[in-house]
């Protein structure tokens, strides 16, 4: 563990205590890290760069090339390396020590999330001593976790820009960056943005100290570098997200339910725009992240999910394992079609009556002839656009709600509430992998039907 050094310790504590008028005297980070006495790397610190080549730009580690096969998460970083991959980005400085400690075991480099409050959590950036307070934090993490020979580069913050049209956060992204630099001269510096194009200007103009540009980017993905540098961003990219069809942008039911896809379309989604954006421009594409790597209730619990609650391994999983190693995984996940219910697809906008029982069925099937086994479920469906990050609570299976399972066929009794609701169906091929599908319906009339399978009007950015 690195402490931060006596004087500047006490000069931050003077900076941001010492006078009650901070608007007048914030320190900047170029007067912060003035006061550092740079420590000597540790032994361990394998040096990471971004580099001009005579083809556009490639990342070097340990002044070889270094190509991102990373995954976002924090959950089996060992099956990370044994699936083709390098890297792992990590959010916040929460257990990074032992994070980076297991990304070090595992022959993995990290993505350091450094945390800057987005705008939308009500951070002024226009605040001096809420800023000097952020970038004290910055300074104490880098100071502590720059050593680390797991350590690949700075990220800061994630998607400030979310719906942000202030880009005076982005000043102070460029501050920070510049003060990292001067402190940690070894590893590079990004900060991350939605595939929103519209803040790209302001960061070409204004973060002239960072290295590279992340992107979070899921159906737009095809089209990105397109995008990009129509929009001013001529340096070089990374994919900090990317997977299946995001629920924010996925079709909506009349009553704003997302419509899913099955694990096997998310698969083929991913494949399409990593070789098109990822490998297709390895001239400014410095790799990706697919997420999630692990599980996590958006949604659904198995929305972005390449993993299942119970750890079963998903068809994205064998997928990006195809990309990353150009090999065949021994065996993959089952092949899962679209579910009907009512002898109806999804994008019918299905409102059923309460109480009632229909049919369900789903099509499935595994490419080793494994025998499957086919997991039933109805749910209340949540209001995911309304619902923060630390509210999401995975609603428990209703009572009842399955009539009938056989295999690929179940009968669905419906609730006797009227409201909105999912039926969640997971294949299983008891040798690790798991496919699975959802569905939205309505009980009762829904408010306004008269409004169909539409889009989105709520956008990240």
């Amino acid at each position: 563990m690195i402490y931060l050094p006596l004087l500047p310790r006490l000069f931050l504590l003077a900076c941001l205590l010492g006078c009650g008028l901070l608007s007048a005297c914030r320190p900047t980070p170029e007067a912060v890290a003035d006061t550092v006495q740079p420590l000597q790397p540790e032994s361990g610190v394998v040096p990471v760069q971004v580099v001009k080549t005579d083809k556009g730009y490639a990342l070097q580690r340990d002044g070889k090339p270094y190509f991102i096969k990373g995954a976002a998460g924090v959950q089996k970083l060992n099956l990370i390396r044994e699936k083709g991959g390098n890297s792992v980005r990590i959010y916040t400085a929460t257990y990074a020590d032992v994070l980076l400690d297991e990304a070090q075991r595992n022959g993995l480099t990290v993505m350091f999330g450094l945390w800057m409050k987005p705008p939308y959590e009500k951070f002024d950036y226009y605040d001096p001593k809420a800023v000097a307070e952020q970038q004290a934090e910055v300074y104490r993490q880098v100071m502590r976790f720059k050593n680390h020979p797991a350590l690949l580069m700075w990220n800061l913050g994630n998607e400030l820009d979310n719906h942000n049209g202030d880009f005076k956060v982005y000043q102070i992204v460029n501050e920070t960056a510049r003060m990292i630099h001067k402190l940690d001269p070894n590893h590079p510096v990004t900060t991350t943005i939605t595939d929103g194009t519209y803040s790209i200007p302001s960061i070409a103009h204004l973060c002239t100290d960072l290295d590279v540009l992340t992107i979070n980017v899921f159906t737009k993905l095809a089209e990105q570098p397109q995008r990009i540098a129509e929009a001013g961003w001529k340096g070089p990219y990374i994919i900090g997200e990317f997977g299946g069809r995001g629920w924010w942008e996925s079709p909506l039911t009349s009553w704003d339910a997302p419509l899913d896809q099955s694990g096997t379309a998310k698969a083929e989604f991913l494949r399409n725009g990593y070789v098109s954006t990822i490998a297709g421009h390895p001239s400014h594409c410095l790799g990706a992240y697919v997420l999630y790597w692990g599980n996590r209730f958006e949604q659904t619990d198995m929305w972005l999910s390449l993993f299942a609650p119970t750890g079963e391994k998903t068809p994205m999983v064998d997928m990006i394992e195809k990309l990353w190693t150009t090999k065949k995984p021994a065996n993959e996940a089952p092949r899962v079609g679209p579910i009907l219910l009512n002898n109806k697809l999804d994008t019918h906008d299905v409102a059923l009556a309460p109480g009632a029982a229909y049919p369900a069925s789903i099509t499935a099937t595994d490419p080793e002839g494994d025998s499957l086994r086919v997991e039933w479920r109805v749910t209340r469906d949540v209001d995911e656009f309304h619902t923060l990050p630390q509210n999401r609570t995975a609603p428990e299976p209703i009572p009842g709600a399955i009539d009938q399972a056989r295999g690929l066929t179940a009968v669905v009794r419906t609730p006797t509430a009227r409201g909105a609701y999912r039926l969640l169906v997971n294949v299983y091929d008891g040798k690790g992998s798991v496919s699975n599908n959802s569905f939205p319906f309505f009980v009762g009339r829904p408010d306004h039907p008269e409004k169909g399978i539409h889009m989105p009007t709520y956008r990240r950015n």
